[in-house]
């Protein structure tokens, strides 16, 4: 499957270049009363990591998603197939808090639906598809990840005027489970909500609800947290004009974590704002942003926040050692257009435990480290630098480095390894080929 991979990105690179001097090909394509739009992608990606326990460790991640979009008048078909694997380098050891290897095939996305025209349309969609509700903090599609997410879902959105309204019913199950993407052992449903009202580009509103009920524990059960009913209530503001992107979201929780024995009630609040110079040399964008979600402490009632569907790689740093869970945490980000097409950033982060003692988990919501007592707090300080270029539309090249300055509470949380460094280092390279 690797040659395979690795010859479909040659092939669209070298497809890609001809493309220059050829006449564009039309986005769809006409058959009867149908218009067809492929939908293909290929992705290559190597990790390297100094890890958490001195250890190196390396991963290659490789990704093929093959499919079509079909349309003829409201009604629209969508089936994608995806060939996703992650390789462990080395001796095979998993790095900490990431995700296992794993050879997954299967369908990605599955769905038929009906639509109004329009550039912000209502739709009613039926199956297996990639869902994100405002910035992925609770429910995103986690392209990062070897499969991505995609949900096996009823959905329909509703547009009026500046006004938008959402519901969602879904079946959870773990991905990649038995080799096939996106089917495992169903747990448990989701049910959500959604109102959104663009009252300005700078002021936009976004309420909603999301109720999760779990029969059982998935992979990543949170050290049996999972179990049970939550009820999670969002509000989001955000805005994005005149070089200002910003966004603050909170976010309380309810229900009963049912392994445990005990009712769950935390809460969490995010919050960045950024500003891009355009008559700047370079255009530097630069921006800070934070946040902050309960823990458990131990008590009767279960404290610790659940991200329940996160995006990975997008909020909580490149290294994904941290999540919307047990953390309070600072960043700030400085990026420029080196050339036409390219992006450098380098962003700084800095994180601790929101409740001493509890559990740390990974912005893949695998636990570094369970509950303790009397942990230290400091979990450390991250920076990551990234480089992204597009040569050619189709086509995207990233590189990325980062370093973690190991803080004491970490230091603490995995003193049963043998040897914990001072640093850890983390290092990837992707190349990305897919159609517009």
């Amino acid at each position: 499957m690797r040659r395979v991979a690795v010859g479909l990105v040659v092939l669209a690179w070298a497809g890609q270049a001809r493309a220059q001097v050829a006449a564009p090909a039309p986005e769809r394509l006409a058959v009867g009363d149908w218009t067809l739009a492929p939908v293909a992608e290929a992705r290559v990606r190597g990790e390297y990591r100094h890890d958490l326990d001195g250890e190196d460790t390396g991963t290659l991640t490789e990704r093929v998603r093959l499919g079509v979009d079909a349309e003829r008048g409201p009604v629209e078909v969508r089936v994608v197939l995806q060939d996703a694997r992650l390789w462990a380098l080395g001796d095979g050891a998993s790095s900490i808090g990431q995700p296992a290897p794993l050879a997954a095939t299967g369908a990605y996305e599955g769905w038929i639906g009906a639509h109004t025209s329009g550039a912000a349309p209502s739709f009613v969609r039926i199956g297996r598809q990639a869902v994100t509700w405002g910035e992925g903090r609770l429910l995103g599609a986690s392209d990062w990840s070897a499969t991505g997410r995609s949900l096996d879902a009823a959905r329909g959105r509703w547009v009026v005027s500046d006004w938008a309204f959402e519901l969602l019913v879904a079946s959870l199950s773990d991905p990649g489970v038995a080799g096939v993407a996106g089917v495992g052992p169903a747990w448990g449903e989701l049910a959500g909500a959604r109102a959104e009202w663009a009252l300005d580009p700078l002021l936009a509103f976004e309420l909603y609800g999301l109720a999760r009920f779990a029969q059982a524990q998935p992979v990543n059960d949170l050290e049996g947290s999972v179990e049970g009913q939550t009820y999670t209530a969002a509000l989001r503001l955000h805005g994005d004009a005149l070089g200002w992107a910003w966004g603050a979201e909170g976010a309380g929780q309810l229900g009963r974590a049912t392994a445990l024995v005990a009712d769950r009630r935390a809460w969490a609040a995010a919050g960045h704002v950024a500003y891009t110079f355009d008559r700047v040399l370079l255009r530097p964008t630069v921006g800070v942003g934070g946040s902050y979600a309960t823990g458990d402490s131990g008590g009767s009632t279960y404290g610790a926040f659940d991200p329940l569907l996160p995006d990975a790689h997008t909020w909580y740093g490149a290294m994904d050692l941290f999540a919307w869970s047990n953390e309070a945490e600072a960043s700030a980000r400085v990026a420029v257009t080196p050339w036409t097409d390219g992006l450098a950033a380098i962003e700084y982060r800095y994180a601790r435990l929101a409740q001493p003692g509890g559990s740390w988990r990974s912005d893949n919501l695998v636990t570094i480290a369970g509950p303790s007592i009397g942990r230290d707090a400091d979990l450390g300080h991250e920076i990551d630098a990234s480089l992204r270029w597009r040569p050619w539309e189709p086509v995207e090249l990233s590189a990325g480095y980062s370093a973690l300055l190991v803080g004491a509470g970490a230091k603490e949380a995995l003193s049963a390894f043998r040897s914990v460094p001072d640093v850890a280092h983390f290092a990837f390279g992707q190349v990305s080929v897919r159609t517009p």
